[in-house]
């Protein structure tokens, strides 16, 4: 077995979480989301309850991206990471965005919990529509979260879509897009700021809550053209936003599509570390919910099926000794 690690959560920079570690504790680093998001408080959450498991792992949480941390994972700077499916199939394959298929990149479980991907619009702004918005706005002011999230990548799918780019948006129709990260992008929306906002959070996502609370606005629906296309070309799911989730800016359900969200980690990565990891949240499945309401759809039986990357041999092993591979 491996040598024994400590974890100690404290407050840091930017909210970030660190952790404090003994000497002969082995350190890892956890890739998330942005600070503000849901990725972030899961990824502190299950640091906490692994913890709790199995006082030796040392984990410090830090943000990032969902088309970013598959590469991070990778090369090792980060050895942990949150993930989506599709961009963690790519990674692995070498696809779309990835020049180089990520050779090293290993899973730990998926379907941690459904990301939806959100437009809101302010109910003041002057165009309701998709096809409105992005074929015909002009003088548009919109947050959409920083490059290296799979928000902007979503939205870098969508403008080509419509056959619009960044340079024509801004340039040739005057558009003013904030890259920004969650809880900025609540603050502009609040005061005024933008009238748009597009992301992708686990249901229900606190910036969407906020922006709801602080001013009249709509959450809009997908265009099922879009939405095929997305489903076809990239691999997203079509669902639907369900119609109770944000009482303020929706009637019913609202068609958009979703992404299942993945736990990476790199291939050099201890097999009884990542073991115990897989077994501290697989054994404190009934806990995640109360980490983030989105993990209530997480099953530790189906989490290591089908992977989109290889898994790694540790998680591997837990899942056999559990019946569930």
């Amino acid at each position: 077995m491996s040598s024994m690690k400590t974890l100690t959560i404290c407050g840091g920079l930017l909210g970030a979480v660190c952790l404090a570690t003994t000497a002969s504790a082995q350190s890892l680093e956890w890739t998330s989301g942005q600070v503000g998001g849901g990725w972030y408080s899961q990824a502190s959450g299950m640091a906490q309850l692994i913890q709790e498991e199995y006082p030796d792992i040392s984990i410090s949480v830090v943000p990032g991206g969902g088309t970013a941390n598959p590469t991070l994972v990778e090369r090792n700077r980060s050895q942990l990471g949150s993930g989506l499916d599709i961009f963690t199939f790519a990674a692995s394959e070498g696809k779309h965005n990835y020049d180089e298929a990520h050779e090293s990149l290993r899973m730990i479980g998926m379907s941690f919990s459904d990301i939806y991907l959100h437009l809101v619009r302010s109910e003041d702004a002057p165009y309701e529509s998709f096809d409105e918005l992005f074929r015909e706005g002009e003088d548009v002011n919109i947050a959409v979260t920083k490059a290296g999230s799979s928000d902007e990548q979503t939205f870098r799918y969508v403008m080509d879509y419509y056959g619009v780019d960044y340079d024509t948006l801004r340039d040739e129709r005057g558009w003013k897009i904030n890259l920004v990260d969650y809880a900025a992008s609540a603050s502009q929306f609040g005061d005024g700021q933008v009238d748009y906002a597009f992301h992708v959070l686990g249901i229900p996502g606190a910036a969407i809550v906020e922006m709801s609370q602080a001013r009249d606005a709509e959450l809009v629906a997908w265009p099922e053209d879009l939405t095929s296309h997305l489903s076809e070309t990239y691999g997203y799911s079509v669902g639907e936003v369900p119609g109770d989730t944000y009482s303020d800016i929706q009637d019913g359900a609202v068609p958009t599509v979703l992404m299942g969200t993945t736990l990476m980690t790199n291939s050099e990565v201890d097999e009884d570390t990542v073991y115990n990891i897989t077994k501290a949240i697989c054994e404190n499945e009934d806990k995640l919910p109360s980490i983030h309401q989105s993990m209530e759809v997480f099953s530790c039986e189906t989490g290591g099926q089908n992977p989109p990357a290889p898994l790694h041999e540790g998680a591997k092993r837990y899942y056999e000794e559990q019946g569930y591979l």
